[in-house]
């Protein structure tokens, strides 16, 4: 907990700010939690977590927006970064850009175009995706609990000086929190399953899962670019 307040100090930010960051991952399942136990709400929730849903679109903007700006931040400042730093910036902000576009199957929701017939036969839902071809379609949990033991990884090389330009923001471990625990219960499920109506929420919420999961990424170069830069212009 002392390290998380002391990023008031290292990312030049408030402690109200800090501690509305770390609630709302929570305040969000909560309320997402309350739509579909809610009767007259329930409607309302899983529309919001279908596809092309708002919950979505927002998720792909912030994927893409995080990865333009991870990329733009690097090439920017790129003389005043260790290459390691710059490497793994840039590689990680081509990542969201994909993400982003497996989101949107690659523009194929906005421009409607016929999914190419070799790949349909290999694509559970006949998209243009990746994260549908058989073999990985359905085990998307597998890369949840990953980002979430990441950045939980990340939380700990806040503590090595060494990392500190690429470490993640203690303050966020609340996001990864959230999103490993779902990961972890939607694995569980697969392996003794519970009920179709459980799993069935559960698929439906790893769309939530996601949104936090790019939330998470875009405040992770927000705060580590904004500690940067302070860095940089001291020097």
């Amino acid at each position: 907990m002392l390290n998380i307040y002391k990023s008031v100090v290292s990312y030049n930010i408030s402690k109200k700010v800090l501690q509305i960051i770390i609630i709302t991952p929570i305040i969000m399942t909560i309320l997402m939690g309350l739509l579909f136990i809610i009767p007259a709400t329930s409607d309302f929730g899983f529309w919001l977590l279908e596809e092309n849903s708002p919950v979505e679109l927002l998720t792909f903007f912030l994927f893409l927006i995080g990865g333009i700006y991870g990329i733009r931040f690097v090439f920017k400042h790129k003389r005043d970064l260790e290459i390691y730093v710059c490497i793994f910036y840039t590689l990680f902000s081509i990542c969201l850009i994909l993400i982003a576009m497996e989101e949107i199957a690659w523009g194929q929701w906005f421009f409607h175009f016929e999914t190419p017939e070799k790949w349909s036969k290999i694509n559970m839902q006949g998209e243009t995706t990746l994260h549908n071809l058989k073999g990985m379609q359905g085990h998307s949990e597998v890369l949840r609990i990953i980002f979430g033991l990441g950045g939980g990884f990340g939380i700990l090389l806040s503590y090595f000086s060494k990392f500190n330009k690429i470490s993640v923001p203690p303050f966020l471990f609340t996001w990864f929190l959230i999103i490993f625990c779902h990961g972890v219960i939607d694995f569980i499920q697969d392996i003794i399953v519970i009920s179709s109506k459980y799993d069935f929420a559960i698929v439906k919420t790893s769309e939530f899962i996601e949104l936090l999961i790019a939330g998470s990424s875009f405040l992770y170069l927000w705060f580590n670019f904004k500690k940067l830069r302070i860095e940089i212009f001291q020097n």
